[in-house]
Formats: C-alpha cells, structure tokens, sequence
C-alpha cells in the first residue's frame, strides 16, 4: 500500500490535501505537530475517505512539535479514543499509550544520525511494546547503512515498515515492497516531502511502477541518483510493463563494491546498470566481459548469466551508432561514415578511451587531447593514434569532435575556472557529441547549436543505450517510438534545437 504523507499548517489545506490524496493511495499520513493550532482530531476522522495514520513528532525525530511532551502525548490518546486506524507512538514513550482497539498502535523508532548498530536489539524492543506495526526510520545514504534495514525486513516478526532518509533511501521503499512491508510513504507533489528526498506517489506508480512489484518480481539493480537514472529507471520499468515480464528496476547506491557485491548477490539481482562514476570499479565483480569492455576498462551494463556476471558496455555502442547516424545524415557514405575523418577525442577518462577505440575501428582517425600526458600518451599508444596538449585542440585540424571530460584545472584563489573547453572556436563544419552529459543536453551541445554545428543528440544516445539494454536483460525489443514516449512521460520533451 501507498500512504501519503500530509503536512499541512491549516484544516482547510490538510482537508483539501486529504481529498486529493485519496484520489491516489491506500492510506494517509497527517502530521499533527504541522498545525499551527491545535488540530481537531474529530473533523479529520469524520472527512477521511482512506484509512488514516496519525502522527505527532517530536523536533528529534524531523518533527516541529512545539508545545510539551505531556500535551502531545494527551493529542496521541485522543487520536488513540477517537477510534484512528493508526497512531504512532515513538518507541520510548509506548508505555505511556496504552492499546485501545480498534485503533492500531505504530511502534516508530526514528534516527536522523545513522543507521545504529544495535537495530536489531531496537527492533525487538519495538515489537515488545504490543505493536500492531513497527516503524524504523533511519539514515540511509550508502549500502552499508541500508543493509541492516533490509536484514530485519526480511526476519520481521510484525508487520514492519522501513523508512531510510536520503535519495538511496527509495532502494528500502521497493525493496520493501518485495519483502512485504504493509505500506510506504509518499509525498502528494514535488514540493511536499515530509523528509528529503521522499518519492512522490507519481513517482512510486509511474517511474518505479510499486504497485506491480511482488514477490516473485526480479529486480535490475540501476546506480546512482541522478537525472539520468531517474529517467533510465523509468523508461526501463515501462519497457517491461509493456513485455508483460515480472522485473522492475531496484535504485541503488554502490559504496563498498565488496559489501556491494553482497547486496546484489542476496537480493538476486539479475541485472545492474551502472552509473558513470563505478564503471571501472564494477569490472571487480563482473566474470566475463566484451571485447569493448576490455579496451576501454568500463561496463554500464553487468547481467546475470546462470551464476557469472557478464559485462557490457552500451553507451559506447550507443555512442557510435548516433554518431554515424548524424553524419550520414550530413552525407557522409552510408557504409564508412567515419572513414577518413579527423575525430579530436577530449578527456583521457575511460570513455575517451572506448571512442578512441571504436572510431579507429571504423576508419576514423582518432586523435587524443588531455591535459594528463601520460594518460593521452597510453591511450594514444593503445589505438595506435597520436596524441596533443589540451591547450593545442584548437589549432589541430579535426572535423569531429567527442567530448568525453572537461578537464578543468581547479581555479587559483581570487580567480575564475580554468581550463575546460572553449566553445568559441567551434565552426559549422565540426560535428560536436558531448558524453558527459547523457540523455541531457549539455552546455557545449547548446553553444553548438547557436554556432551552426551538426550535432549529436544526448537524448538519441540515451534511447539507443536503452534500447540494447533492454535486448540484453530482457532478451527481446521495445519499439524505439515507444521508448520515446516513455522518456518523454519522466523527463518531458527534448527542447527545440536553438
């Protein structure tokens, strides 16, 4: 189930807010210590339309109750009498609550800290207090932090909801649906959270499609907590809707890849999509890897094969097929479009390296511009190209240009940046792809666009990236029209070129 939380100052908003929540969810959370005046308990029973919890946190727990601990206490056993579906009781004042059916007692302990290590010793002591539920409330921000959570989820004794605060907290919030949790909270709109990062109720049905999730669902493990895998997550879920397969995407956070490797291995992962900065750092887990993969040391993409992890690297196959797409769109020859041409790669990251590589392959000649000697010699040496000074990209010919880094110079005191790429010297004749912000239009791509450049699309990246993940993990195709309206639907429409 679905609880949306409301966390209005006035009756007349928290009614309103009650009628349209109910429109959306199973449940509904009112945050008594929200009221500027005392609310009245009976006038919110009588309007309910959906069973309701209601709540009154103290300042320590992300509440703004502002009167004593004895009033409070006497509005929760009034909520108690008034016959609430729910009410919850902080755990160290349960004993000062007695039961009273049919309402239902919640058992909450909340930490904004961390996640202690003695939760499993907390969670028992909630569930000696006759709880009709259990809620835990925690930091959450890496694994680590999360796994505990997860570890009494699945041996709850009660029916046990789990709240972790911050963007990976949303892994516990699917996660928990899985393992059985009886409902989870959501915010009515963007603006509205009763805690950072809270997922809307829009983005629990139509981004992480919750109410689909069961126990048999098999999860696709997505990193990070982005634009960009908000979106991939989105467009990922929808594809599978539309194949009528049982698996939904689990957001993550990575951390420890050890502890990491754990977490996917327990929880049957049978795929994970990894987010830009652990590509290099995922090849630890992965047992068998393609042939661009080795070139380039970075996957995106780690799918389970029996009991071996494969890896794939999909953006840079993504990445070639719209850049020939644009240039053959320009008239280059339809079978070699990069034949010939002279392709400046900017960055010397693993990217760099994967373009570096694929353009050689298709008749192209790479050359590499970073700031970092070395690591432009290594890569250069590897393809068999040359090599240039960051600073010497605007005098060497090239028609083509990939942007794989910026390579800014941190900025000396008293001064602005330093470095980076300056936009100014583009021409209508260099076509421009920045990958350093995918499926997002970039700075570099707009000043682009002003300056007359062919341009490779960050957003026709993206869809050719999804569309061979999904061939991948779910071994057959979505129509790409389709995806389109899928990423539309999350991140809305592409802008208009400039």
């Amino acid at each position: 189930m679905i609880c949306i939380s409301i966390a209005q100052e006035s009756r007349r908003f928290a009614l309103v807010d009650m009628l349209n929540a109910a429109k959306q969810c199973d449940l509904i959370e009112l945050r008594l210590d929200r009221f500027e005046k005392n609310a009245d308990i009976g006038e919110l029973l009588q309007h309910k339309t959906r069973p309701v919890i209601m709540s009154c946190r103290r300042p320590k727990d992300g509440g703004e109750w502002d009167g004593s601990e004895e009033e409070r206490l006497a509005l929760l056993r009034q909520c108690i009498v008034s016959k609430a579906d729910y009410v919850e009781i902080e755990v160290d004042v349960a004993g000062q609550i007695r039961p009273f059916p049919p309402a239902k007692r919640v058992i909450s302990y909340t930490n904004l800290q961390e996640t202690p290590k003695n939760l499993p010793e907390i969670y028992q002591e909630c569930c000696s207090k006759n709880a009709d539920v259990v809620k835990l409330t925690t930091l959450a921000r890496t694994p680590e932090e999360a796994w505990p959570l997860v570890q009494v989820l699945g041996k709850a004794s009660v029916p046990t909801v789990i709240v972790g605060l911050g963007k990976p907290g949303v892994m516990l919030t699917i996660l928990g649906k899985k393992l059985g949790a009886p409902w989870t909270y959501a915010a009515l709109e963007r603006g509205m959270e009763t805690y950072p990062a809270q997922p809307t109720v829009h983005d629990l049905n139509h981004v992480y499609h919750y109410p689909a999730i069961d126990k048999s669902t098999r999860f696709i493990g997505v990193t990070g907590f982005t634009e960009l895998e908000y979106a991939t997550i989105g467009v990922l879920n929808g594809a599978f809707a539309d194949l009528q397969i049982n698996a939904r995407c689990l957001p993550l956070a990575i951390g420890n890849i050890p502890l990491f490797r754990k977490v996917i291995e327990a929880t049957r992962l049978a795929g994970v999509v990894v987010d830009p900065e652990h590509r290099h750092d995922i090849l630890e887990i992965a047992t068998e890897k393609e042939k661009i993969v080795e070139q380039c040391q970075a996957a995106d993409l780690l799918v389970r094969k029996q009991e071996q992890w494969e890896a794939y690297n999909t953006v840079g196959r993504a990445a070639l097929n719209a850049l020939e797409s644009t240039l053959r769109s320009r008239g280059a020859p339809e079978d070699k479009p990069l034949s010939g041409r002279m392709v400046m790669v900017a960055g010397t990251n693993p990217n760099a390296r994967m373009m570096a590589h694929a353009v050689h392959r298709r008749g192209g000649i790479p050359i590499i511009a970073g700031r970092d000697r070395n690591a432009a010699q290594e890569i250069a040496q590897s393809v068999g190209c040359r090599h240039i000074p960051w600073e010497a990209l605007y005098a060497t010919v090239h028609d083509t240009l990939i942007v794989c880094s910026e390579e800014k110079l941190p900025a000396r005191k008293g001064q602005a940046d330093s470095g980076g790429l300056h936009v100014g010297y583009l021409k209508p004749n260099i076509t421009v792809m920045d990958l350093t912000s995918i499926g997002l239009k970039s700075q570099i791509v707009r000043e682009a666009e002003v300056r007359g450049c062919p341009v490779v699309y960050p957003r026709d990246i993206l869809l050719d990236q999804l569309e061979m993940q999904i061939k991948l993990l779910a071994g057959q195709s979505v129509p790409r029209e389709r995806l389109k309206e899928l990423l539309v639907s999350i991140v809305g429409p592409d802008e208009e070129p400039a």
